[in-house]
């Protein structure tokens, strides 16, 4: 079974140093004024800059804002799905920033999407297409400038030489002016959605008052969930979503897919001949399993969790008895809480026979003892033998409905 790495184990690993140390330094570029040159036109960078970073000497960093520089984070991924799959993305962290002005962003709910997706296979003449803004938040000024610093031992040293940044180097760092958004600063989201509202509202596009993330035409057949710089578009007639894309392109660099074959992480597989789309989300449970390095069941496992034991004849099935096993240690709870958070999504998404076990579960997760663990791994085990499951939609004319209902006393510790 392999291993997951981070960065600084990347660029000491003699096989990947070359390919993600290429990748880190085009992506301290594309933040700061661009990096390299192209062998066929020495004139042209081999990465352009988007001026979001800009190196600074710390004494020219205002005194009021000195207590609030930042660190960076690098975050690797493998993206089959674009044009560079070895991705490398530098984030910052916002907890260090202090910004007193509204950091929330209305964004599309995976009930929104999945109500969208129903609604194309049933909508006679209907398609789904996905847009993609790349830069998007680093497409958009700040109100303010932040401030972050990296060790100048993280920074490779062509992207030294390039911006001469030993004459910024200060106590072994190096300090920059953010000047656009960047992920993980915690206003970027806001400002960004911000301005792509005032832009579309001119082509008359406007969200809906009471759906958070989905947005609509004043007349046009067309209807999108945006979610951060993601689109996921509904449109009947090409020239429709078409309009969309133009009014896009004028401030923004978009990336299309007229397949519409992936959005939030899921994987959508289209029939229109018979009105149908499959959701799955393909290699999630196997990157899972590798991350917890949780082998594959020697058995099948086809349930997610233990059975409870039926007492026959009796007029009421009792609550068991509250587990007295000593509790995890903080590594396992811990590991817990992390296998909780990575099904949850997936389960909401593709495959809702999980949310009844993920519930019990994190009701544990808290106090979590030897039998909790033992829960957990059986659902490992479980999505280890269906590693593929996944929802199929199908054209309807039923209208939509949500009815809630609620168990009574059924899990220890309940409440009314």
């Amino acid at each position: 079974m392999g291993h997951m790495l981070e960065h600084r184990q990347l660029h000491r690993h003699p096989t990947y140093k070359k390919v993600w140390d290429e990748s880190y330094a085009n992506e301290l570029g594309r933040l700061c004024q661009g990096i390299g040159t192209k062998p066929s036109n020495p004139t042209k960078k081999r990465v352009d800059g988007t001026d979001t970073f800009k190196p600074i000497r710390y004494h020219d960093i205002p005194l009021d804002h000195r207590s609030d520089i930042t660190y960076s984070r690098v975050v690797c991924e493998i993206r089959l799905q674009t044009a560079d799959p070895n991705c490398t993305r530098i984030t910052i962290g916002g907890n260090c920033i202090c910004y007193p002005g509204d950091t929330g962003t209305t964004t599309g709910s995976i009930k929104t999407i999945k109500l969208l997706l129903n609604s194309t296979v049933s909508m006679p003449d209907a398609c789904f297409a996905c847009f993609d803004i790349s830069n998007f938040y680093l497409s958009t000024p700040l109100d303010c400038p932040e401030y972050a610093r990296i060790k100048i031992t993280n920074i490779l040293q062509e992207f030294i030489d390039e911006y001469n940044l030993l004459q910024y180097k200060y106590n072994g760092w190096i300090y920059f002016e953010i000047n656009n958004g960047v992920y993980g600063l915690k206003q970027a989201g806001k400002l960004a959605n911000n301005l792509l509202t005032e832009q579309l509202a001119t082509h008359g596009y406007y969200q809906c008052a009471t759906t958070p993330g989905l947005w609509l035409h004043k007349w046009r057949p067309i209807t999108f969930v945006l979610i951060v710089d993601d689109f996921g578009i509904q449109y009947v007639q090409r020239h429709h979503a078409d309009h969309l894309l133009d009014a896009l392109k004028q401030d923004y660099k978009v990336t299309t897919d007229w397949t519409g074959t992936k959005f939030a992480g899921i994987d959508i597989e289209w029939n229109y001949p018979q009105r149908t789309c499959c959701l799955s989300m393909k290699g999630y449970i196997d990157e899972m399993l590798l991350k917890y390095n949780h082998p594959q069941p020697r058995k099948p496992q086809h349930s997610p969790h233990a059975h409870r034991e039926i007492i026959y004849g009796a007029k009421e099935q009792l609550v068991p008895d509250v587990d007295t096993i000593p509790p995890l240690d903080a590594a396992g709870v811990k590991c817990i809480q992390g296998v909780i958070g990575s099904l949850l999504y997936y389960a909401r998404a593709v495959d809702n026979k999980l949310l009844a076990t993920l519930s019990t579960i994190s009701s544990q997760q808290a106090k979590a003892t030897e039998n909790t663990a033992k829960a957990v791994h059986q659902l490992l085990d479980y999505v280890a033998t269906y590693p593929q499951d996944g929802i199929t939609y199908r054209s309807s004319s039923m209208v939509l409905a949500a009815h809630s209902d609620a168990s009574f006393l059924m899990e220890p510790g309940s409440r009314s």
